[in-house]
């Protein structure tokens, strides 16, 4: 039967010609497509196929044949909305090889989490999922459509656990992303001149100096400043602050820096022997590394400085003149002690000592019987108090009763007047 011998080779597959033989009929659409009936046995010739692909198929073993629009072929970034899923007992971690489940394809890649912060002003870099919330992850692997779903695996293998770790959709995907994670750069300063201060170790060359030119930094103990200019070729800058800075203070700038994403892409192979890439903890594990432990990266007690006590601001008299009133300095009242007085010292002798300590114990027994004397006040006044309330509340229960009583009589004699003008 011709009908049943469709050959499709390269792509392109020929529609069976009609039984009669005749040509379509004009105006006809229809009859001018490149798909075929439901049922209908065809044949398709496969280009570029692995071998091992080849050597794994078996006749009781169905093959599912799907299409690829243009657009999915192309190789970028996807950005997609994800959670970790509620049953999954661990957290996602950024640079982790994930496999992903999305549309036709199952593929490996190491993805990067992040989150949108208010104002829509950046990308911020996770190193972890959040717990239970939503998150951005952009990895990269085969362009997508968006609102399409995805799910990912942490492994293939059968655990004990529920295997799915995580669920999204797609957002978008582009080119490249911008994803920012901060960074604290840390200096020491080496000269101080009042408001300004020298500052080294922030910095490796003068080309980095400028380009930091102006930016905002600030010391441990909370002083604001700014760059101004590098000094030298080895990153050494000026640097101007509000107050005077002191040589054992650090000198921070906080920054952001852009994250650069993996372009990891390992295909899911139907295979005995594909290899899937290994997460971080599984290749410690395997070959006996210990984890690298970081003595800064510990979260336990924290050093507390002490705080800064800085010194009175100083206004020249020709400026507080022209201040108002409200702004002007306001001077304390002066000592009564010279400065003879309090230079000198003051020696007692044996008498005085003796004088001196009885007052002190005199003064003692007085605080004494004042602190006894106030508990014995505040308890007089509380049993007054709850005496007091006891007897108002009988009060109130007594005007209330007698005040039923007065309105009880009032009605009752204004029911008898009603009833004898009646009877008039």
């Amino acid at each position: 039967d011709e009908n049943a011998e469709n050959v499709e080779e390269g792509g392109n597959a020929e529609k069976p010609k009609q039984e009669d033989g005749g040509a379509p009929e004009n105006g006809l659409l229809e009859d001018f497509s490149d798909s075929f009936p439901i049922g209908t046995f065809v044949r398709i010739r496969l280009e570029d196929v692995p071998a091992a692909c080849v050597a794994a198929m078996r006749g009781e073993r169905p093959l599912i044949l799907g299409g690829l629009l243009p657009g999915e072929s192309r190789m970028g970034l996807v950005q997609t909305r994800i959670k970790r899923h509620r049953w999954h007992p661990k957290l996602l971690k950024s640079s982790d090889a994930l496999l992903l489940s999305v549309g036709w394809r199952r593929f490996q890649t190491v993805p990067c989490f992040s989150l949108e912060d208010r104002g829509e002003k950046r990308m911020r870099y996770l190193k972890y999922t959040l717990e239970h919330a939503h998150c951005t992850m952009t990895s990269y692997g085969p362009m997508v459509p968006p609102n399409t779903g995805i799910l990912a695996f942490r492994s293939w293998e059968k655990v004990g656990h529920f295997r799915v770790c995580g669920t999204g959709v797609v957002m978008e995907a582009a080119p490249n992303f911008e994803v920012k994670k901060k960074l604290k750069l840390v200096g020491e300063p080496y000269k101080i001149f009042r408001n300004t201060a020298f500052v080294k170790n922030m910095f490796s060359s003068d080309l980095e100096v400028n380009k930091y030119m102006h930016a905002k930094i600030q010391t441990v103990s909370g002083i604001r400043g700014e760059v101004k200019k590098a000094e030298g070729v080895k990153g050494h800058f000026r640097a101007s602050f509000e107050d005077r800075i002191l040589m054992s203070d650090l000198v921070v700038c906080k920054c952001w820096i852009t994250v650069p994403f993996k372009q990891f892409y390992h295909p899911v192979i139907d295979v005995p022997n594909w290899r899937p890439a290994r997460l971080i903890g599984e290749l410690r594990a395997s070959q006996g590394i210990p984890v690298p432990d970081n003595q800064d990266s510990h979260y336990g007690r924290q050093l507390v400085r002490p705080e800064r006590r800085f010194n009175a601001v100083q206004v020249p008299r020709s400026l507080q003149a022209s201040l108002p009133f409200k702004a002007k300095t306001r001077y304390l009242p002066k000592s009564r002690k010279t400065g003879l007085a309090k230079k000198a010292a003051i020696v007692s002798s044996e008498r005085e000592k003796a004088v001196n300590a009885l007052l002190h114990r005199l003064y003692t027994i007085r605080k004494e019987k004042a602190r006894v004397r106030q508990e014995a006040s505040s308890r007089r006044k509380k049993a007054k108090e709850v005496k007091d309330k006891f007897i108002q509340d009988k009060r109130d229960a007594h005007q209330k009763e007698s005040r039923k009583l007065r309105y009880k009589k009032e009605g009752q004699k204004v029911a008898q007047k009603r009833k004898a003008m009646m009877m008039d």
